[in-house]
């Protein structure tokens, strides 16, 4: 018997499909700063129509509200999908502290393991309820 996936895992995997699409669009699937990637999700460029916010706000919440609404949800929707396998991995920059999406298989190449290593580091807040 085929288990049915949940309403979050559902989002999740469309919130990552969504992101990587933003950055193929962008930089060739390489990175992106997440105030760039959550303008193209609330649809502020037009580009894209992006199914993960209409599919939470349909199914994920009972006010209707959107994850690109509030900063908590919002980030708390990225660290759901950071390094989870999704093909995603958050980085913060070392020198302005802005956080940046990668696409993990660019992280792979030989090129791009010296600048993470060197210009940016793990994303390690937990936008949690109870331990910001």
């Amino acid at each position: 018997m085929q288990k049915l996936l949940s309403n979050r895992e559902m989002f999740k995997q469309l919130l990552a499909r969504d992101i990587l699409t933003i950055l193929a669009e962008l930089n060739d699937g390489s990175c992106v700063d997440l105030v760039t990637v959550r303008e193209h999700l609330r649809g502020n460029f037009k580009l894209h129509m992006y199914a993960s916010n209409d599919f939470y706000r349909e199914n994920c919440t009972s006010k209707g509200y959107g994850y690109t609404r509030f900063n908590d949800r919002f980030y708390r929707a990225i660290q759901s999908v950071n390094d989870k396998g999704y093909g995603l991995t958050v980085r913060k920059d070392k020198a302005t502290g802005k956080l940046f999406a990668f696409n993990t298989d660019v992280l792979k190449l030989d090129n791009w393991i010296q600048l993470i290593a060197e210009s940016f580091n793990t994303w390690t807040v937990d936008y949690n309820r109870g331990n910001k």
